[in-house]
């Protein structure tokens, strides 16, 4: 098994200033640059491909469809941001969809066209990838950002699973491969597990880069999908436990080695641990048992990343398991060191208060109305009231114009408000009965 032990004597505020990054034609933010950078507006850009952007020689180009799904995710940033604040889009939001925006009592950010941007704005990627280091040189003061290697070596699965046998203990994490032969010969010196195993390339996300192994033998489909994955470099394995609930913590490592208060939510994913929504409930009867313990962990993570020179945003995902009939916490399940998928809702629900479930659901599944006022008579009693904020909201548009041709979205984000969990999951159900083919 391959392993590098993780130090977490290191002191949290060790290489924190050779974190930032470095451009030749443009000057760093000196503290008195920082200040004004804070007191002026930032430009969202939603770099949705980060986590495989980190993959050696990995380019949007050669896989179109997921290029344009990208592209179409950038467009949730619209609810990260103020009406202060902008947006860097590939292209223009549809028209329809800011109009809706305004008619359900949101104010839209302003929004700019790549090439074009607005070079004295606070540039505020999702998160650091090369394509966002290169695009900071173009504003008047290039935002701060550690160096790629530490970026790469933190969001690494590989970093996660050190840190989590190193800080916890824990037996879940199992090893690395590089080839399936290597896989196939950690496997067969496993001790049986009933509920299977989970290999994940070393960066992605859950929907691209995760797949379940049900046995200690890979099935013919399971070397069929190793064999393109481990194209992209080594890989890890580790058990995969039958979650109860999933978490996440979402705080923020300063320059100078401080990690903010975590803020704490539900997430909600596929059998197979897809992220699909998130739940934001003050109440929230999951929570509440795992809170303090789920924090002092999310500090401890964070100091060990400080510790590592890394410094900007983070979210820790998290999940409650269930061994024996007893319910157990797996504190660090992925360190993703970048902003979280829900950050516009998080910043609604903050807002709002209230509960806050918002959701992803494929496009493709839907049998979609044709536009936003047909979509809004179709909810019934779950229309988006604009004055209590109660009901269904659309968070991404209901479709795009491409070369003068309509089409539906890959993914369509819908936030659902209401008094509590029962009633935001009760309005789910409703909407899927209404649109689901």
């Amino acid at each position: 098994m391959k392993n590098k032990t993780v130090s977490l004597l290191k002191s949290p505020f060790a290489g924190a200033p050779e974190g930032r990054g470095s451009n030749p034609d443009r000057p760093l933010a000196t503290p008195e640059k920082h200040r004004t950078l804070n007191s002026m507006s930032r430009e969202f850009w939603w770099n949705a491909d980060f986590d495989l952007a980190l993959q050696p020689g990995w380019k949007a180009s050669s896989e179109p469809g997921l290029g344009a799904q990208i592209r179409e995710l950038g467009h949730h940033a619209l609810l990260a941001a103020s009406p202060d604040d902008s947006v860097l889009l590939a292209q223009a939001p549809p028209e329809g969809f800011l109009s809706y925006l305004v008619q359900n009592g949101l104010e839209p950010p302003k929004t700019s066209i790549l090439p074009e941007l607005r070079p004295a704005a606070e540039f505020t990627p999702y998160g650091w990838s090369p394509q966002a280091v290169a695009l900071r040189g173009r504003y008047d003061y290039p935002s701060p950002h550690p160096k790629m290697e530490i970026i790469r070596r933190v969001n690494s699965r590989i970093f996660g699973h050190e840190l989590e046998r190193d800080a916890f203990a824990s037996p879940t994490p199992r090893g690395s491969f590089s080839t399936v032969d290597e896989l196939v010969s950690i496997l067969a010196d496993e001790p049986e597990w009933p509920h299977g195993w989970v290999v994940k390339t070393m960066h992605g996300n859950a929907a691209l880069g995760n797949r379940k192994i049900r046995s200690r033998k890979p099935t013919k489909e399971d070397h069929t999908w190793l064999s393109g994955a481990l194209v992209r470099g080594e890989m890890v394995l580790e058990r995969w436990l039958p979650r109860e609930v999933d978490m996440c913590a979402v705080f923020e490592v300063t320059e100078s080695g401080a990690v903010t208060a975590p803020r704490l939510h539900e997430t909600i994913h596929t059998a197979e641990g897809g992220f699909i929504g998130a739940l934001f409930d003050p109440d929230s009867t999951w929570l509440r048992p795992w809170r303090e313990e789920l924090s002092t962990h999310a500090l401890k993570i964070g100091s060990a990343l400080a510790g590592e020179g890394y410094f900007g945003p983070v979210c820790i995902d998290a999940l409650v398991w269930r061994k024996n009939n007893r319910l157990q916490l797996r504190p660090l399940v992925e360190i993703n060191a970048r902003r979280h998928v829900s950050e516009g809702w998080a910043r609604l629900a903050r807002e709002w208060g209230g509960c806050v479930y918002g959701r992803f659901f494929s496009a493709r599944k839907l049998r979609l109305p044709q536009g936003y006022r047909e979509f809004h008579e179709a909810l019934g009693g779950d229309a988006w009231d604009r004055r209590s904020r109660h009901g269904a909201l659309l968070t991404s548009p209901l479709s795009f114009e491409d070369q003068g041709h309509r089409r539906r979205p890959r993914k369509l984000s819908v936030l659902f408000r209401g008094s509590g969990r029962d009633e935001v999951m009760a309005m789910e159900e409703r909407f899927r009965d209404l649109f689901e083919r």
